[in-house]
């Protein structure tokens, strides 16, 4: 066997393919994109940025798509010399150390796990509210649940169903689109002098700082493109195939997130009322293509909503997964975390416990509340990444690299320089709440995970075939895929 057992001491070092290898690039892409959500962010995160950015939203979407770039980059030379299906935490901790990679794994794993799904199923109450009355929290909770069990029916089958979906999603985008762009009524100029309108219809220029402090919200619209690294021990080919997904995946999404909503403000009756509706889009679109138009847009908004949730489900439980594998918990809940499927081949306990919590927090919450939070929460994790891409170069010369980032270091700098810029713009709460997390994280592994560090928190080498072993005499870091 080439993992450990729980309670065993660590002697081998491989983990054992357990996951069913069976995703092709494209179904990897396609669990990524529908992971970022393109719809999401237009529709459910857009709105909040009306609010806080005005007319600058698209110019806050750019902004935060230059961010992402960079860190495009960290995560696919990244992910290509380290595929493992946890993510960041698996990288972060073999080259920040583990302390760091606890973090990592908290922020990128539980925390996210429950928030950012929590945020997309509320979104649907809005858009489904205009076929027939729902309570917006229940629903959220019960596509949630949908979501979690197709997830454990299997990842190729996640893959097909959210492909599928994913085409209504995307064609959404583009009628939304179409549609503004057939009804512009302002000059291009209007998105390079954002301005916010107060309650009382007054208008005011964008400060820098509400700007900067907005990014932190795109940037939340946009995450889920480094989706392809939780899906490196189930995708075949070529390791480089996980670049070519995270990098497919950005594009995607910067486009179907910024054109649609760049003509929402050049197209939209009144910049006031899209910026006070309390649901924009239903405004834009109602005013624009009618009450017919709204409601089969809002249809189609409301199936992407559940293909994201159907994406988002095997994405964050991958991370619980390898959490549970490398021991970062209590022996009972890391063995049942590390469960696998007899007959589907997925992390279902781990499954379950990204469903339920999910479940049980869109009962009591909203999305402006949770999309601001995240936002500080995802900040702190980008500069964790980029630090790693730096490091790791310096650290480790030997490491097997399938994919190099250009002009390095210079995309993981600037990740580092604006995520700290936009941290600095962040509301108090929302900084004590990222603060809080990275503190009760270090305690844990400081109190619980250091003590029994020769038995948790292990991390151990990539998943590879026995045929391969015999050649990591020479390349310690081949990979199956090569």
């Amino acid at each position: 066997m080439t993992r450990i057992e729980i309670g065993e001491n660590v002697e081998r070092r491989a983990y054992k393919q357990e996951l069913h290898r069976s995703l092709g690039l494209w179904e990897n892409i396609s669990l990524v994109v529908s992971a970022v959500t393109p719809a999401t962010g237009a529709f459910i995160i857009a709105p909040v940025l009306f609010t806080l950015t005005g007319t600058g939203a698209p110019l806050t979407f750019v902004i935060a798509a230059a961010m992402g770039l960079a860190l495009a980059f960290c995560w696919a030379e990244l992910g290509c010399a380290y595929p493992i299906a946890g993510g960041d935490y698996t990288f972060v901790a073999r080259i920040l150390g583990r302390p760091a990679g606890f973090v990592s794994l908290i922020l990128s794993g539980p925390v996210q796990a429950v928030l950012i799904p929590a945020v997309v199923a509320l979104g649907i109450g809005q858009y489904v509210g205009v076929i027939f009355n729902v309570n917006t929290n229940i629903l959220a909770a019960v596509i949630i649940l949908l979501g979690a069990a197709v997830a454990i029916w299997g990842v190729r089958l996640s893959a097909i169903a959210v492909g599928a979906l994913l085409a209504i999603e995307l064609l959404a985008v583009v009628f939304v689109g179409a549609l503004g762009l057939f009804h512009v009524q302002r000059p291009i100029s209007t998105l390079f002098q954002p301005l916010i309108t107060n309650p009382d219809g007054t208008t005011q220029t964008l400060t820098i700082g509400a700007l900067v402090a907005g990014i932190a919200v795109a940037s939340f619209a946009y995450n889920g493109f480094q989706g392809a690294l939780l899906y490196s021990e189930e995708t075949t080919g070529s390791r480089r195939n996980v670049a070519r997904s995270v990098f497919i995946a950005l594009g995607v999404a910067v486009a179907c997130e910024v054109l649609p909503v760049a003509m929402a403000i050049l197209a939209s009756p009144s910049l006031a009322d899209l910026s006070a509706s309390p649901n924009a889009w239903q405004y834009f679109l109602t005013s624009i293509g009618g009450d017919t138009f709204n409601t089969i847009i809002s249809l189609g908004i409301a199936i992407a909503v559940l293909n994201a949730v159907v994406a988002l489900m095997p994405f964050f439980a991958r991370i619980l997964y390898s959490s549970g594998r490398d021991m970062a918990w209590p022996a009972p809940m890391s063995k049942a975390l590390a469960s696998v499927h007899p007959r589907w081949g997925t992390p279902w306990v781990s499954t379950i416990v990204v469903g339920v919590a999910g479940a049980v927090l869109v009962l009591f919450t909203d999305v402006a509340t949770l999309s601001t939070c995240v936002g500080a929460v995802l900040c702190v994790e980008f500069i964790l990444v980029a630090a790693s891409a730096i490091v790791s170069r310096l650290k480790d010369k030997t490491t097997d690299r399938p994919y190099r980032m250009p002009l390095w270091p210079a995309a993981p700098i600037v990740a580092i320089v604006m995520s700290v810029v936009v941290l600095t713009q962040q509301t108090s709460s929302d900084l004590l709440v990222a603060g809080g997390i990275v503190v009760i994280s270090l305690a844990y592994y400081l109190v619980y995970l250091r003590p029994r560090r020769r038995t948790h928190m292990l991390m151990l080498d990539p998943v590879r075939p026995i045929e391969a072993l015999t050649q990591r005499r020479h390349r310690p870091n081949a990979d199956v895929n090569d």
